[in-house]
């Protein structure tokens, strides 16, 4: 009986333990790259992000194992991540040390201190002439070392005209799309071979506490620009509209201003060749050279004979490209971007145009393996909305430019999370503080970040993130943006 019971127990274990295996699943274990390839999924799954398009490409920059990829082949609007693109093609083309070269002449002759003629300049579409290379002072004297070199010449006083030939560049101020709205401000500024403080003018309106008193300042202000004020003091808010009137240096300011309040605000200019002749001319007056004559662009000369017995002067040398590039990246500076596709075309292509540059971009790109009809390159900065290029094609360049002899350069003029540019403010006191190098792209319902994360094991990843036409806050893309910079830099393959 006992024996019988035993063989009875025997099966029913069996069907039971069988059962049992049904039951248990052992947990599946992730590898590294499963696992950051799922928490991304989880922070672009973000319930604010509904309405958008969203494109990301994480690569190994040495191995070129993809880590992540989602519509990385979608084309999306990628605002100033643009300017990776021009950057890279400036600087392959360029040089890091090439320098602006900007001859000045002088026609007539000098006589006891006097040049009894004009003084001539050339565009070279330098845009250093800029408070960023002036010991950062808005009012600070530009030109210094240019009276300095007309002292050292004899020359203390001028009687004729200050003459600028800016044929380098062809007349078109803007890019393709710029909307019209912006242009009145400096991110929009007009695109011209002479640029003097980036084409722009910083604008301070200014209340005590009293409401007593209200000012309005522009530095620098060479009395190029002219104010039209309609404001008033109101107790409890300051709301202020700027317009420059189209193709005139017409500034209007209306609006209302607290007691105790300011407001800054940088403002474009009109026709960049007069503005840098007018202010060339205020500040030799000011630092004691007298002009006697006007500011004229030679296009518009009565009489051309004026240039005809010109002779070279001097010759200002500006500072080393790398040192533009760092700027243009670092502050996403539009007239930069411009200006270079502009300078590429003078130098490698038929002309100073948009369109001869975008042809050198282009050709450019293409050895770093982006085919020119791949996405559409519509302006130099990002302004455009024509603009268009997929995930895919940024990882691309930005891979390539890692391995190129001046990665280096490009790699440390991309802003810094949470040390400096653009990004300066995010990440900071995070792991990933200093250790992500990207470019920002910003226009209205898009958002880009694309550059270089270093991971917890020291590899470096190429990444690109392309948000497009969301609704939601802006800072809820930049956070998710953030968190996926985080999960990057904290990476660990664990071998």
């Amino acid at each position: 009986m006992g024996k019988s019971n035993k063989l009875w127990l025997f099966p029913a274990i069996l069907v039971f333990l069988t059962s049992c295996a049904g039951w248990y699943q052992p947990k599946t274990m992730l590898s590294p790259e499963q696992r950051l390839s799922q928490q991304i999924d989880q922070q672009i799954a973000t319930p604010e992000l509904q309405t958008a398009v969203v494109g990301i490409m994480v690569q190994s920059a040495s191995s070129g194992e993809i880590l992540y990829q989602h519509n990385a082949n979608t084309l999306m609007m990628p605002a100033s991540n643009q300017k990776i693109l021009t950057a890279a093609a400036a600087l392959i083309k360029l040089g890091p040390e090439f320098r602006y070269q900007t001859p000045v002449y002088i026609s007539g002759h000098i006589e006891a201190g006097i040049l009894k003629g004009d003084l001539i300049i050339v565009a070279s579409g330098d845009p250093t002439f800029s408070f960023r290379f002036c010991e950062g002072k808005m009012d600070g004297f530009i030109f210094r070392a240019w009276a300095d070199s007309l002292h050292a010449r004899g020359i203390y006083a001028i009687e004729g005209d200050v003459i600028g030939i800016d044929d380098l560049f062809d007349e078109e101020p803007v890019g393709y799309g710029w909307s019209l709205n912006n242009l009145s401000y400096a991110y929009s500024a007009p695109i011209g071979a002479f640029m003097y403080n980036e084409n722009m003018a910083r604008l301070f309106v200014l209340s005590d506490s009293t409401g007593d008193y209200l000012s309005l300042k522009l530095k620098p202000d060479p009395g190029y620009l002219q104010l039209e004020p309609d404001l008033e003091i109101h107790p409890n808010a300051t709301e202020l509209s700027i317009l420059r009137i189209p193709e005139t240096n017409r500034l209007k300011v209306k609006g209302k201003v607290q007691p105790g309040e300011y407001y800054i605000e940088n403002v474009s200019i009109h026709n960049p060749t007069v503005h840098f002749l007018s202010a060339l001319k205020w500040e030799l007056v000011m630092l004691g050279i007298p002009v006697y004559g006007q500011p004229k662009d030679a296009d518009d000369l009565g009489n051309p004979e004026k240039l005809a017995k010109k002779r070279l002067l001097f010759v200002h040398q500006s500072l080393p490209f790398k040192q533009v590039l760092t700027v243009l990246m670092k502050e996403s500076q539009n007239l930069y971007a411009e200006s270079l596709v502009k300078l590429l075309g003078a130098r490698f292509g038929k002309g100073g145009s948009f369109d001869e540059g975008a042809k050198v971009v282009q050709a450019t790109l293409r050895r770093l393996g982006v085919d020119p009809n791949a996405y559409c390159y519509k302006d130099g900065s990002g302004l455009s909305r024509y603009n268009y290029i997929a995930p895919v094609h940024l990882t691309t360049i930005l891979r390539n430019m890692f391995y190129h002899r001046y990665g280096q350069i490009f790699r440390e003029a991309l802003p810094i999370a949470g040390v400096d540019g653009t990004i300066d403010y995010r990440l900071k006191g995070t792991p990933a503080q200093g250790r992500v190098f990207a470019k920002t792209g910003t226009i209205s319902n898009a958002r880009c970040l694309s550059g270089y994360a270093i991971t917890q094991d020291g590899e470096t990843l190429v990444f690109s993130t392309m948000f497009n036409n969301f609704l939601c806050d802006a800072n809820v893309v930049m956070d998710v943006q953030d968190r996926i910079c985080l999960l990057l830099t904290s990476f660990h393959r664990g071998k």
